[in-house]
């Protein structure tokens, strides 16, 4: 997945930041990655995301990239 021009907290830049680092990130963590003033757009970004199938949820405040999402980018290359 290529990060080239793609704003750090739309879904495509969230998406990249949890598969450049296949481990489960922390809402909080992201947000950090992000800039502090990314709450909102991350927040967002990740519902997005999730709503495709592309982060799967371990819990309230933990998620990490889904299977599918791994796999596309795998493809992709």
């Amino acid at each position: 997945m290529s990060n080239d021009s793609v704003p750090p907290t739309s879904p495509q830049g969230v998406l990249f930041s949890l598969i450049a680092e296949d481990r489960p990130w922390t809402v909080e963590e992201m947000i950090r990655e992000k800039g502090e003033g990314s709450r909102v757009a991350v927040v967002d970004a990740l519902a997005e995301l999730e709503a495709m199938g592309l982060v799967t949820r371990i819990n309230k405040r933990v998620m990490c990239a889904s299977r599918a999402a791994l796999k596309a980018d795998e493809l992709s290359v």
